[in-house]
């Protein structure tokens, strides 16, 4: 329990807290305006208060940082093993990571205290975290050698979250996390631990979550390029090896079987030449034999003119030619035959000459292509010497890349095959799970019993559930009420039955335990004030049987309309101490929206 919350703040409102119900009010003041709003009265504050003296981490943006605070120590009196002892701790640099006893208190519960040059005793924040683990939670104090020791196991600061579930953190959004950041495997080994079930399960889970982060960070990697050298698919990477080791059998079977031959350039120079020779003389065949072709149509088509078809022509138009054109006649015909013949004859010596060079082609033809395929045979098989040498160079070249890809389809292979494996140790886990359920099926019930229990008290016409299921992605946790699922005040009410219950699994678990609830005035945003007094009035039934207190911060005007209906008297309840929105009325003595410094 928490008996009081105080600092050397000079303005700073010492809270005083009783057992059982205890209800901190955040008032309008007289001077305030519509304007005005209770957001920097200080109920988020006090929280923060709380949790900094149970070894919240304060960073360089945390409030006991600010300047002002961090020259001013915070205090609370806390039972715990049975003792009330008083802890301070300051935002001091260099100190902020301590936490200060008084010697008659450190004795009392046993601590062992470091000293500061001045004499003061303290202990290390990871000390007196650890302390309170092992005395609320029954966490180890010493983790070596235990099943807690390593990554994921439960820790205090993952469990404590649920019993004072900060705003500023986002605590209030779900039922199974009381952070947003918040990791899915802390959320599983916590709660499980919490209601007794095996959170060695989850572990494994989380495990397994990392190792497929990891590989889906590698396939990215691959499939974008970035490790192409060292990785690739096992279906892309078996036809390229195949390949290259085909390439590199018909390169051994080329060095193997190669001869040097001393003239090869030579020779090979020769075979060049002689191919290209070839090929010339192939062309000046075939246009031998066009040229040939050619000029037998033009022999054939050779023939003097029909100058008698003139005269007949001119007898059918009855016109009678004259003798002197007539003979003019007959000496063109005889000129024009002359001319043909003389023609025929050139064509006939063309063609004469085109066929022998055409014959002489084909004999150069057969010549060079017997000479060609001679020194082919002879250099069947052989080559020189730098040929040899590329081979080889070829050969090398193949047979790493060979290694190269052997070693990127292990990897693939390794990858793919990790990946299957998760999924079969997925479903493993699953099992597992689902049999530590039914081996905890008692643990489940009475869990599930409070839970409706809570939800009984604040409805009469809802009923919800609890619900603890496996799946392949480890332990799932919520609570479902009819009506519920809009972020709407039923949502909220999720969570008060929810830690409400987990107090009482607590305080069974692991006597003696922590023996408090505090539930910042977030909580009852957009609740009916009806559900706000039933959840007050429970609260302290919860408080009052296990000995504890449920600590709550609201504001004025909601306590008043919950007050109003509720059948038991709420005012008995409420803190003598009163926050409200005016400049002075806050937990510090000053609005933080005014941005003024902490008074000295």
């Amino acid at each position: 329990m928490i008996r009081t919350v105080s600092s050397s703040l000079p303005t700073f409102k010492t809270v005083k807290f009783q057992s059982g119900l205890n209800i901190l009010l955040a008032d309008v003041a007289a001077v305030s305006t519509g304007r005005h709003t209770r957001n920097s009265a200080g109920k988020t504050s006090l929280v923060e208060v709380i949790h900094f003296l149970l070894g919240a981490d304060a960073d360089k943006n945390s409030l006991f940082k600010s300047a002002g605070h961090d020259s001013h120590t915070f205090s609370m009196e806390v039972h715990v093993s049975s003792q009330w002892i008083l802890v301070t701790r300051t935002g001091q640099k260099d100190k902020d990571r301590r936490i200060y006893l008084s010697d008659e208190h450190a004795a009392a519960v046993g601590l062992i205290l470091d000293r500061e040059d001045d004499g003061k005793g303290f202990i290390s924040n990871e000390t007196w975290k650890a302390f309170l683990g092992s005395t609320w939670f029954a966490l180890p104090m010493n983790r070596e050698g235990t099943i807690f020791e390593g990554k994921s196991a439960p820790t205090f600061r993952q469990l404590i979250g649920y019993f004072a579930r900060r705003r500023k953190d986002s605590g209030m959004d779900l039922i199974e996390k009381n952070g947003k950041d918040q990791q899915p495997g802390s959320v599983q080994v916590a709660l499980s631990y919490l209601l007794g079930l095996d959170w060695e399960i989850p572990r494994q889970f989380q495990y397994m979550r990392e190792r497929r982060k990891h590989a889906t960070a590698l396939r990215m990697a691959v499939k974008e390029g970035e490790l192409g050298q060292l990785f690739g698919t096992a279906a892309e990477i078996r036809p390229e090896l195949a390949r290259t080791e085909e390439r590199i059998a018909i390169l051994r079977a080329q060095i193997d079987t190669f001869q040097v031959h001393d003239s090869y350039k030579e020779l090979a120079g020769q075979a060049s030449r002689l191919r290209d020779r070839v090929t010339e003389v192939t062309f000046e065949l075939a246009e031998a034999d066009s040229a040939v072709e050619y000029m037998k149509k033009s022999f054939d088509a050779e023939a003097p003119p029909a100058y008698a078809d003139v005269e007949t022509l001119y007898r059918a138009a009855g016109i009678e030619l004259p003798s002197v054109a007539l003979r003019r006649f007959e000496d063109v015909e005889a000129f024009q035959a002359s001319v043909t013949a003389n023609r025929q004859s050139y064509l006939r010596d063309q063609i004469d000459e085109t066929k022998r060079h055409r014959d002489q082609s084909a004999a150069d033809l057969v010549k060079f292509s017997g000479e060609r395929t001679e020194i082919l045979k002879k250099l069947d098989g052989k080559g020189a010497f730098e040929d040899l040498i590329r081979l080889r160079e070829a050969f090398g070249e193949n047979v790493s890349r060979a290694e190269t890809l052997r070693s990127k389809l292990q990897h693939a292979a390794a990858l793919e095959n990790n990946i299957t494996q998760m999924k079969a140790e997925a479903a493993e886990l699953e099992l597992k799970l689902q049999q530590n359920y039914e081996q905890n099926e008692d643990k489940i019930k009475r869990a599930t019993v409070l839970v409706d229990k809570a939800i009984s008290k604040l409805y009469d016409d809802r009923t919800g559930n609890l619900i603890i299921e496996s799946s392949r992605s480890g332990p799932k946790f919520r609570i479902d009420i009819q009506g519920g699922g809009n972020k709407g005040g039923i949502d909220m009410m999720k969570i008060f039955c929810f830690d409400t219950m987990l107090l009482r699994i607590a305080f069974e678990r692991f006597k003696p335990s922590l023996q408090f609830l505090v539930h910042d005035s977030h909580l009852f945003d957009g609740v009916d004030s009806r559900q706000v007094a039933q959840a007050l009035v429970y609260g302290k039934a919860v408080a009052d049987e296990i000995g504890g207190q449920y600590i709550v911060t609201l504001n004025s005007d909601e306590f008043h309309s919950a007050n109003a209906s509720s059948d038991l008297p709420l005012d008995e309840f409420v803190n003598t101490v009163k926050l409200a929105d005016d400049e002075t009325g806050g937990l510090f003595g000053y609005r933080f929206d005014l941005k003024k410094a902490a008074p000295q």
